[in-house]
């Protein structure tokens, strides 16, 4: 029993490295076949049968030349692969370091231009409060100068007189009336 149940597990391993074996090519046909597909976009297949017919010919006409030719690129090939990718990998790496170096020198030029920012936008606040302020602080003066006092020139250049008709003022009257004319 001990030897039936080996040969089962032994089936067991073929049938596993079948299956393995039957995946692996299967995927591999896959690959060539989508390949195949690709190739056929870039080039006709009848432009590459007629390449490859010419190739075959010159080969068979001339064995020395077209081996001479095809150890010069099989031998250049691998060089020139792998300048090519280290061309490529340099520029991507420069690329990526200039954005990761660029966004490092904004996101530092930030922390400078926020609080820059909120002050200049706390002085601009002040000082539209000052003015707010000096205006009514002036208009409430105005106001209580006497009249012979409040003279203003017109532009004629002559002066004239503003009379008051002796009504006392009051400062949140005038802040209301003021309020109620800009909401009109």
């Amino acid at each position: 029993m001990s030897a039936n149940s080996n040969h089962n597990a032994g089936n067991k391993a073929a049938n596993g490295d079948n299956t393995i074996t039957a995946k692996a090519k299967a995927r591999a046909h896959g690959v060539l076949a989508y390949s195949q597909r690709q190739v056929d976009r870039v080039v006709a297949p009848s432009t590459r049968q007629k390449a490859i017919d010419s190739t075959t010919a010159f080969a068979t006409k001339r064995p020395l030349l077209s081996l001479f030719i095809a150890t010069q690129i099989l031998s250049a090939l691998v060089p020139t692969l792998l300048f090519t990718t280290f061309v490529i990998s340099a520029l991507v790496f420069a690329l990526l370091s200039a954005v990761v170096f660029t966004l490092f020198w904004t996101l530092v030029a930030l922390l400078f231009l926020i609080p820059t920012l909120l002050v200049t936008s706390g002085f601009a606040i002040l000082i539209w409060l000052w003015a707010v302020g000096s205006y009514i602080v002036a208009r409430a003066i105005y106001l209580r100068l006497p009249a012979s006092a409040r003279q203003t020139i017109n532009p004629g250049g002559d002066k004239r007189i503003i009379f008051n008709n002796n009504m006392s003022y009051d400062l949140d009257e005038a802040i209301a009336a003021e309020v109620a004319e800009i909401r009109e």
